[in-house]
């Protein structure tokens, strides 16, 4: 029997004799010697080679996302599942808890949503932000704790400020992006909510403003933030694959509690109950 086969299209890659092309560039001729692994993430989530200073700013936030601290709550999940052995599987077990995460670097990819949004309705017909009246932005920003409670990408557990925030502020301005627009934004929303909320920002928010300034979408920050942050997911993989402590390979049930489908049995199973 004939079936008609489904063609899907790809821009990512094409294997050639001597050489591989990534999203339309040449690895010998063009990438190789050139581009560092931030820029090769950009490009390849993208669509588009960075320019030296936006290669520049990805390398300092994946710097900036280096923390990892085995305390931190998704290191705690990594942990858990590499004391079985298994580091491609711890980080790809995060990976997936990562997805609709209400913490984390993927959501910088909501916070890009919120700060495109709140652009558009503090600069109807393309004004700039910044000769808007501030009340007009404070009472966009007071609907937001409304409705929000805690807007994506801001609010600091455990500690006064988010030092993430601060060391990529300080990598922003040394590389003269601290005028981008999307950074301004961020930085005076910052400061409303602090002023009206006491809501500081947490290092997702400052994400999406890097990258909105490097126009990237919001659908795209969300899985480059969390690809440049990935330095430490699997330091802390190989750390506990290679300690596979036993006290993480049986916990306490008191302390576990499943979140998802109910059991199923497989069709073998209900077959051999109805025999």
């Amino acid at each position: 029997m004939n079936r008609e086969r489904p063609t899907l299209a790809t821009r990512v890659g094409h294997a050639e004799w001597g050489d591989n092309q990534f999203c339309g560039h040449s690895v010998a001729r063009e990438l190789a010697g050139s581009e560092s692994a931030s820029a090769l993430i950009a490009l390849g989530i993208g669509g588009r080679r960075v320019t030296d200073d936006e290669r520049r700013m990805l390398d300092d936030v994946a710097s900036v996302l280096s923390a990892a601290d085995p305390r931190i709550w998704q290191f705690k999940l990594i942990r858990i599942a590499s004391a079985y052995g298994g580091c491609n599987a711890a980080v790809a077990a995060l990976t997936v808890s990562l997805e609709d995460a209400p913490i984390g670097h993927h959501t910088a990819g909501r916070a890009a949503e919120m700060l495109r949004r709140l652009r558009d309705e503090v600069s109807p017909g393309g004004v700039s932000p910044f000769d808007v009246d501030d009340s007009v932005v404070e009472r966009q920003c007071r609907a937001l704790l409304v409705d929000n409670g805690r807007p994506p990408g801001f609010w600091v557990p455990f500690r006064p400020r988010d030092e993430r925030v601060d060391l990529l502020a300080q990598r922003v301005a040394a590389l003269g992006r601290g005028e981008l627009p999307y950074w301004r934004l961020f930085e005076k929303v910052s400061d409303v909510f602090w002023r009206i909320g006491n809501v500081r920002p947490n290092i997702p928010a400052a994400l999406a403003a890097v990258g909105l300034d490097m126009g990237f979408s919001p659908a795209q920050i969300g899985p480059l933030m969390t690809a440049l942050g990935a330095a430490g997911f699997w330091a802390n993989a190989f750390e506990g694959s290679q300690q596979a402590a036993a006290c993480l390979q049986v916990l306490p049930r008191d302390n576990v509690r499943y979140v998802g489908p109910a059991p199923r049995m497989s069709p073998r199973a209900v077959r051999a109950m109805t025999k």
